[in-house]
């Protein structure tokens, strides 16, 4: 199959799904006028699922001071997440336009700033970080860890994250 057969094709895929959903041109379009509009509207819903995630991992650590740390390793590093192809089709049009980060850089700062309230910024910092940088490796398909040496680090992490505890007063 040609490239431009194999592009074509996936037009086709996606425009299906489209129409699958109910979703008329007008409507598209109402919603999202451009491409660039478009691919924002994606990533603002990663960003915003990433949160959810984080926040449901955050609930199985009752009254767990490392709570935040332990669900961004969980829910950063998770195996099955279904949206790694959408990660990368993302890297991918934010690489072709820089200012589709806004959300991303408006989740780090928030991120950060509640990293601050932990007795040790710098090693959660180093969690977060870590993380990803792993989820980077693992989305661009480059990382050379083995299952057992990903299992390794994320436990690694993870006692990390337990070393760098949020003071009592900041947990709800």
């Amino acid at each position: 199959m040609s490239r431009r057969t194999s592009c074509k094709d996936k037009i086709l895929t996606a425009a299906e799904r489209v129409v699958l959903a109910g979703v008329s041109k007008g409507g598209l379009l109402y919603h999202f006028p451009s491409k660039e509009a478009l691919l924002q509207g994606m990533i603002a819903r990663r960003v915003t699922q990433c949160r959810r995630d984080r926040q449901q991992a955050e609930e199985r650590f009752p009254r767990d001071q490392a709570a935040l740390l332990k669900a961004i390793v969980e829910s950063g590093l998770d195996d099955d997440d279904p949206a790694r192809k959408i990660n990368a089709a993302s890297l991918a049009a934010i690489a072709n336009d820089p200012r589709l980060l806004t959300p991303v850089k408006e989740h780090n700062r928030v991120l950060f700033k509640e990293l601050a309230a932990f007795s040790h910024f710098n090693r959660a910092s180093v969690v977060v970080l870590a993380v990803q940088g792993l989820w980077l490796m693992e989305t661009l398909q480059v990382s050379p860890l083995t299952a057992r040496q990903r299992a390794a680090i994320i436990k690694e992490l993870l006692s990390l994250a337990e070393s760098a505890t949020a003071p009592t007063s900041t947990k709800k």
